[in-house]
């Protein structure tokens, strides 16, 4: 891994957030609709969530995380964007089991909003991680280099693997 994943996603989560609160000012200052107004505020508090999130996770104590002798900084990090990962998907499901207990419209589609951007966020987190290697893999299939692609394919399936094995650790 280059950089830290979760850093990269912050830099990506604080643009996001500058974007939409720039966009609710203009929509303020052209008198949009007060709902879309609502929805767009709505999606800065759950982007900022997410990057409160990154935050305690990225911030924690140095010592605690250079105690965990004979792991590399690679596994470190990997550890970090599977928890990130498990809080969003538990928040997910949350969100999922509120909106089916719903009955009110507006509630329902602040819900939808939320899960919609933790959604986006982890999928964003996913191309983060393997992206480059995907289209790389891709570019080696279509050029018949089916080599480099066997080769891209086993170092996502040993990073997936690696996952694996850090997250049985977390839950355990």
């Amino acid at each position: 891994m280059r950089k830290h994943q979760l850093i990269e996603l912050r830099k990506i989560i604080e643009e996001r957030i500058g974007s939409l609160t720039e966009e609710v000012e203009i929509a303020t200052n052209v008198k949009l609709n007060p709902l879309y107004i609502a929805d767009r505020k709505d999606e800065i508090e759950f982007v900022r969530w997410t990057a409160i999130i990154i935050d305690s996770i990225v911030n924690r104590d140095k010592e605690h995380k250079q105690v965990q002798l004979g792991t590399t900084k690679t596994q470190l990090q990997l550890t970090d964007c599977i928890e990130f990962e498990n809080i969003l998907q538990n928040r997910v499901q949350e969100l999922n089991l509120k909106l089916k207990d719903s009955n009110n419209l507006r509630e329902s589609d602040v819900l939808i909003n939320e899960i919609d951007t933790l959604e986006s966020i982890l999928g964003r987190l996913s191309d983060l991680k393997y992206g480059n290697r995907v289209r790389a893999m891709e570019i080696a299939e279509a050029n018949h280099d089916f080599r480099r692609a066997i080769q891209l394919r086993k170092q996502i399936n040993k990073i997936q693997d690696a996952e694996s094995e850090i997250g049985a650790q977390i839950r355990n």
